[in-house]
């Protein structure tokens, strides 16, 4: 399309003319131009989303755990935490965090997962990575539809000049004239590499002196069908198959990023309520050497303590005293932190709630190491992306091979244009010209597709290797949530036996203290391995609820239901073949 002309044109009249251009095109031009402009921002949004939720829809049902909820990206409700109970009362050993947490909103797992997914930056982002992979799609689509353009411009013009009327005079001569150019047309990339075009332009002059117009019409068809090099369906639809697979690939990453993102959140979740029980063990630890530290003190203005021995139990006090202050801030950064991920702002007044821990327990697994990783192998997203990234390569080695043969096109072109001198916009269908061309062009030179043609059986070969490595990875993280599963349930079993051990230990040094027979040495150690032993077992109870789901994601049978809750999905999951 013809965008600008000079100021300085040539008239169809011989002579040169000072030109105006009208600021919008007119006629056909001008109505176009108004029916682009009536279609508001609104319009073209609303017309990518339907595309694209079209796109992702029917991409939908071959991938599992993806709904398509999780893919919208209308905006969400404010958020609000009206709904959620106050904690009415204060926790003395948070010193003056407890204060913060008075009429503070308590928040569940169930309550921050689906916060996390509705309003977590990481999630939306996540989201909308996928939306702008069926965006894309929707271009590579549009490539093979007909495209539609029309187009043109408009110029009033004014040429004055002298002329003679008789020796020695002359007068001003003007002649006003209207001219318009428009086209409309269409292009179209066909399956098998035909290109289709068509364009009708229509140039219109009028004398508006003289009411006099003349008009010029022409319909040009052509027809491009490359038959060697270019040809076919499989070259021609390259882009637009690995668009499509992209897009499947993207909505299988997602899957895997709900299953890791809701995992992580856990881990966050529970690693917040970890650090506010080691808070609180600190805290206990540290009241219980204040009782030590008092009753030594009574019992050296006695002389039944040594200075050393009060000294042994103030200086363990301090440490004490230290080790919870930390906690405490520990606890308030992780519960910061922790707000951030789920979307919630930092200033909000927000506790999670610390019964989540009361309602772990250890579970044991009715499947064999050996059956979870032939359930992997089967059910991962990942591996089946690995295996299609290996049919992508082998399927461009053909379309590289293409690019060594010839070239040979076949060119059909028709036109029809108007008589001459018409006024009128017709076309005499009579007055039509036919060709028909081959165009040859020999493989003389193609080191670039030499170059593409080998690149692409190394790309094959790569592709394999990936997809071995991406087994042999699936069953490492297999393997390695099965021993940490393992071992966090038997850290449990471990720190519960540590902590009852811990516990009479220390209340046998206090009775030997208020006897005056212990030692402040044993009394010190006593104390601090039963705030080690507590951390320990809350711990090994979460690492053991942790690795359970770690599992689960490794064996792709972690679902993530709408609102952020999971579920351990086996019955329509089938072990593959033996390893």
């Amino acid at each position: 399309m013809r965008k600008d002309r000079p100021a300085i044109s040539r008239s169809r009249t011989g002579g040169w003319r000072k030109a105006r251009h009208w600021p919008l095109p007119l006629l056909l031009s001008l109505g176009y131009s108004v029916s682009l402009s009536s279609c508001s921002p609104n319009f073209y949004q609303t017309r990518a989303d339907q595309e694209t939720y079209t796109a992702l829809f029917q991409k939908m049902p071959e991938v599992e755990n993806v709904e398509p909820v999780d893919v919208d990206l209308a905006p969400s409700a404010p958020l609000d935490l009206s709904g959620l109970q106050n904690r009415a009362s204060s926790a003395d050993f948070l010193g003056e965090m407890g204060e913060y947490e008075r009429n503070s909103k308590v928040l569940s797992l169930a309550d921050a997962l689906e916060t996390g997914i509705t309003y977590g930056r990481d999630y939306l982002s996540a989201r909308e990575r996928v939306f702008l992979s069926g965006l894309d799609l929707t271009l590579a689509r549009h490539r093979l539809a007909p495209t539609f353009y029309t187009g043109g411009f408009g110029e009033l013009a004014t040429d004055s000049r002298d002329a003679a009327v008789q020796v020695g005079m002359t007068k001003l001569v003007s002649t006003n004239t209207f001219s318009r150019v428009q086209s409309t047309g269409f292009n179209w990339l066909y399956r098998t590499g035909a290109r289709i075009s068509t364009d009708f332009t229509q140039d219109f002059l009028r004398f508006l002196s003289g009411h006099r117009s003349l008009s010029d019409s022409d319909l040009a068809v052509t027809l491009i069908q490359p038959l060697l090099q270019g040809g076919g369906t499989t070259v021609t639809m390259e882009r637009l198959t690995q668009e499509e697979r992209n897009l499947l690939y993207d909505l299988r990453s997602f899957a895997d990023f709900r299953r890791s993102f809701v995992v992580d959140l856990v881990s966050d979740y529970f690693g917040v309520l970890r650090a506010r029980d080691r808070a609180h063990n600190n805290y206990v630890a540290y009241q219980g050497f204040l009782k030590n530290v008092e009753r030594e003190e009574a019992l050296a203005e006695e002389d039944r303590r040594t200075q050393t021995q009060l000294g042994k139990l103030s200086q363990a006090k301090f440490k004490a005293e230290s080790q919870w202050i930390d906690a405490v801030r520990n606890y308030q950064s992780r519960l910061d932190e922790f707000k951030l991920t789920i979307g919630v702002p930092v200033d909000t007044k927000l506790i999670l709630d610390d019964r989540e821990l009361a309602r772990l327990g250890i579970d044991d697994l009715t499947l064999t190491r050996e059956e979870s990783v032939k359930i992997a192998l089967v059910t991962r997203p990942d591996l089946a992306t690995a295996a299609d990234v290996v049919d992508d390569a082998a399927r461009r080695i053909k379309v590289a091979k293409n690019g060594l043969l010839p070239g040979l096109d076949i060119a059909v072109d028709y036109n029809s244009v108007s008589n001459p001198g018409d006024r009128t916009p017709a076309l005499n269908w009579d007055r039509r010209r036919w060709s028909t061309s081959l165009d040859v062009d020999l493989p003389l030179d193609r080191k670039a597709e030499r170059n593409i043609y080998r690149a692409s059986m190394i790309d094959l070969d790569r592709a394999k290797r990936a997809k071995e490595l991406a087994d042999d990875r699936a069953r490492l993280q297999v393997y390695d949530a099965w021993r940490a599963l393992d071992q966090a349930k038997r850290n449990y079993q471990i720190s519960g036996q540590a902590v009852d051990l811990a516990a009479r230990r220390l209340e046998e040094q206090t009775l030997l203290a208020e006897l005056g027979r212990g030692e402040a040495r044993d009394l010190v150690d006593a104390q601090e391995d039963l705030v080690d032993a507590q951390n320990q077992k809350t711990s090994a109870l979460v690492d053991h609820t942790l690795a359970r789901l770690r599992l689960w994601r490794d064996m792709g049978i972690l679902y993530i239901s709408g609102d952020g809750s999971w579920v351990e999905k086996l019955e329509q999951e089938k072990p593959g073949p033996a390893l």
